[in-house]
């Protein structure tokens, strides 16, 4: 990936390349400014939707991605998804040194972007990955994707009973929107590399959040906790161990499975008859 540490660009070029962007550019950008990280296949699921096949939409996808690269809008890593042999489909990309500058807010640090470590990359895009099927899922039907915050944007800090303040990280913060009601979440994305106890430990972090009200005050009531594991053995094991701690609130918290999340979320309409 490019060193944007060392890198520079002019406020001339930025300029010019601010007036050469596309509203779908922008996007782009804006997506990887929130996620860190995305795959050639996100961005083209999200944003390379209307061509008439698969082909197409890659071919569309990788020019986009190529001409940001150029302009050093974005950057790719040198790892791959998918090994050596998918070409530009495979490619990992993030902000580049132009890019970082024209989606930092005003007034915020630069962001930096050294090279992840495997387990960070991997958590980071399944984080991703999750937000892109329920843009995919929500595109048609009753429900709507109204509200998505990731990560840094879907922290919360509160007083903690022990004193001073807690960090509350969720992975997303979303909201779900029919024309009956609206339906909030925090989504926590593990991948099994953490043990049982820093789980609960979490759970315990929404318990003593709960506490507080304001997340009631913000939305009428506590949002529910769902956490998407990848085997149903760890799901079951997440279950039981919530269940067995009588300072949890049971209810609060939800426990699936990558394969069966959208259903949780998205529960079918019945369509008999």
């Amino acid at each position: 990936m490019t060193d944007s540490s060392t890198s520079r660009i002019s406020a001339s070029r930025l300029r010019h390349l601010r007036g050469e962007l596309s509203d779908r550019d922008r996007d782009i950008l804006q997506f990887l400014a929130r996620h860190r990280y995305a795959t050639t296949v996100h961005l083209r699921r999200v944003y390379f939707t209307d061509h008439a096949t698969l082909t197409a939409a890659t071919r569309a996808t990788v020019r986009v991605l190529d001409r940001l690269l150029t302009n050093r809008l974005i950057g790719r890593l040198e790892r791959r998804i998918g090994g050596q042999h998918h070409g530009s489909a495979a490619y990992i990309w993030h902000l580049d040194v132009a890019g970082e500058r024209l989606t930092r807010t005003p007034g915020a640090t630069r962001r930096r972007l050294g090279d992840p470590s495997t387990t960070f990359l991997d958590h980071t895009l399944e984080v991703t990955d999750t937000h892109v099927h329920l843009l995919e899922a929500t595109r048609t039907g009753p429900y709507a994707l109204t509200n998505v915050q990731v990560e840094a944007e879907a922290s919360r800090t509160f007083a903690a009973s022990t004193g001073g303040t807690r960090v509350l990280r969720p992975d997303l913060f979303i909201t779900l929107s029919t024309s009956d009601y609206d339906d909030h979440w925090y989504l926590e994305v593990d991948r099994g590399t953490e043990s049982m106890p820093t789980l609960v430990a979490k759970c315990h972090a929404y318990e003593e959040y709960r506490r507080t009200g304001r997340a009631q005050a913000e939305h009428g009531v506590f949002p529910r906790v769902l956490w998407i594991v990848p085997t149903e053995k760890r799901a079951e094991s997440l279950r039981k161990a919530i269940a067995a701690d009588t300072t949890l609130t049971d209810r609060l918290f939800v426990t699936t499975t990558p394969d069966r999340f959208l259903t949780t979320l998205l529960p079918h309409e019945s369509t008999d008859a």
